[in-house]
């Protein structure tokens, strides 16, 4: 009886360290969650702005390298995981693929930085502030001065298009951009003279435009030194 009562304590003593050892080893498990989780989150917005990028065929660039290193880590992590489920605990090391996953973030970000840079200089006129300032002070131009102003400014603050519904949004406030320009008109100003001034604040005017009537303009309102012309 007594011996059956000592192998009955032995067997509760072991439940009850196993019982131990397993909650450390969850929280051990919770741990390495806790450090691969965020590495995920890091890459998931940008894989979606790469997917959008590529639906749209602006996306030509190759992480391959990068990408490669990361997936051989992964690939590895889950080989050894599924061996030895104490392997993630005693051996893995979150600082390696901490390091692949910046590094492919970093080159993503430049490739899609750079992608959207050349969207925009095929889309958005150049501007000229210090121009766009004088003409804001014209009564009559002021309004649509100041939508264009802020419409410049809204598309300047993006890095890139997150997803397929802010590049539609984007796009929509570039067609409005386009719009406010072809709206910019003034009982005050001679149509040639805002003809002239449409072509001089975006890509900049032929010299064609800039007739006697034009320049005059120019001159009386201190204009001239703040124009781009094109021999084109």
């Amino acid at each position: 009886m007594l011996i059956d009562d000592c192998i009955q304590l032995s067997r509760a003593s072991q439940n009850a360290s196993d019982l131990k050892k397993y909650a450390a080893d969850l929280n051990k498990f919770r741990d390495r969650q806790g450090k691969i989780e965020p590495l995920v989150q890091e890459l998931s917005p940008l894989v979606t702005a790469l997917r959008t990028f590529r639906e749209r065929g602006l996306a030509n660039f190759d992480c391959g390298q990068k990408s490669d290193e990361l997936l051989r880590e992964v690939t590895t992590t889950l080989a050894e995981f599924q061996k030895n489920r104490g392997w993630l605990i005693e051996q893995f090391k979150s600082t390696k693929l901490k390091n692949k996953v910046s590094a492919l973030k970093s080159e993503l970000e430049g490739y899609l930085k750079q992608a959207w840079g050349n969207y925009k200089r095929q889309r958005i006129p150049n501007t000229n502030d210090e121009l766009l300032g004088l003409l804001a002070k014209i009564e009559t131009f002021k309004p649509t001065v100041q939508s264009i102003q802020r419409l410049l400014n809204q598309l300047k603050a993006v890095d890139f298009p997150k997803d397929a519904q802010q590049f539609e949004k984007i796009d929509q406030e570039i067609d409005d951009l386009s719009t406010a320009w072809k709206s910019l008109k003034s009982n005050e100003v001679p149509e040639a003279v805002l003809n002239f001034l449409r072509s001089a604040a975006t890509h900049g005017a032929t010299i064609d435009l800039l007739t006697p009537e034009v320049q005059n303009w120019l001159n009386e309102h201190g204009i001239s030194r703040f124009l781009l012309y094109s021999t084109l």
